[in-house]
């Protein structure tokens, strides 16, 4: 395969957005410059790259096969300019972290701001998801190390080490809610809840603990990705949301949300500094590496 970084990068483009018209914006250039690029490529290939329907571009079996390794080598070009602009004495470089929020809003970031400090010149992407799409972000080469909670079972994934720090899930609720400060488990069951989608980990989390107990999940009435539209929810209404003590202590703080004593509910994580196993570790994650506070 000859083709250039330029070529590779606006093929993925339209694999990543599914349109013409949304790929030319991310790659400026043309729709139709891209779409003789792609044509080109596949007449070299001697594959169709895109079905064309209905539905946008989307890859073909020889497309996704092509977007797995284009995004090796566009990335590890991308680090190679790095480390040479590095070796000028030019300071740049690049460190792609991704993360779960609790451990994205305290280690990360002080480990973020301490890289920040002693090269300035470096710039950090930070993405916080949980553990699913991080680890899918790390594979497909869109960061460079993944903070998790717990293990990523992988294997193209390896862990560094487990984060000098631990936090715990447990059951919030509104400030004014009827509900005692430690109530039974059959009680905070008994209302609805503010919760993650059903694919993401806590909420999977959470449902086995309650199974665990041999008793009926309760009603979510209402679903999100975002942590803080959980809170705010929480904080207006009587429904109960179940998130990591760190993201609620300053709503705690203020008075608008308050922590419910339910030992069921109770439970600690830790967290695991992860990379791929192929590949280079780019010079910015290297120091990022070298700064996290890892547990002995």
């Amino acid at each position: 395969m000859d083709f250039d970084e330029r070529q590779l990068r606006a093929f993925l483009a339209i694999a990543d957005t599914g349109s013409l018209g949304r790929a030319a914006r991310v790659a400026n250039l043309t729709q139709p410059t891209l779409s003789r690029m792609v044509k080109g490529m596949e007449e070299r290939l001697g594959h169709a790259l895109f079905d064309r329907g209905g539905k946008g571009m989307v890859p073909t079996p020889a497309g996704e096969l092509l977007a797995t390794h284009a995004r090796h080598i566009v990335s590890e070009m991308g680090n190679t300019r790095d480390e040479l602009a590095a070796l000028r004495g030019l300071k740049r470089g690049v460190v792609r972290i991704g993360a779960v929020s609790s451990v994205m809003r305290t280690l990360v970031a002080e480990t973020a701001g301490q890289l920040l400090a002693a090269a300035p010149g470096l710039k950090v992407e930070l993405m916080e998801a949980v553990n699913s799409e991080l680890l899918d972000a790390l594979v497909t080469r869109r960061v460079d190390l993944v903070v998790s909670a717990g293990l990523l079972d992988d294997p193209g994934v390896v862990a560094i080490g487990a984060g000098a720090y631990r936090d715990a899930f447990a059951a919030f609720c509104a400030a004014q809610h009827p509900l005692p400060s430690a109530p039974r488990l059959a009680d905070v069951l008994a209302h609805d809840w503010v919760m993650p989608d059903a694919g993401y980990t806590p909420r999977q989390t959470f449902e086995r603990l309650i199974a665990a107990q041999g008793l009926a999940l309760p009603g979510i009435a209402v679903e999100t990705a975002s942590v803080e539209t959980m809170i705010a929810v929480s904080a207006h209404s009587r429904l109960l949301c179940w998130l990591p003590e760190p993201l609620l202590a300053a709503h705690i703080a203020s008075g608008s949300m308050r922590r419910l004593d339910v030992p069921e509910l109770a439970i600690s994580r830790e967290f695991v500094l992860h990379r791929r196993v192929s590949g280079l570790l780019p010079d910015a994650a290297r120091r990022f590496v070298e700064l996290f506070p890892l547990s002995s």
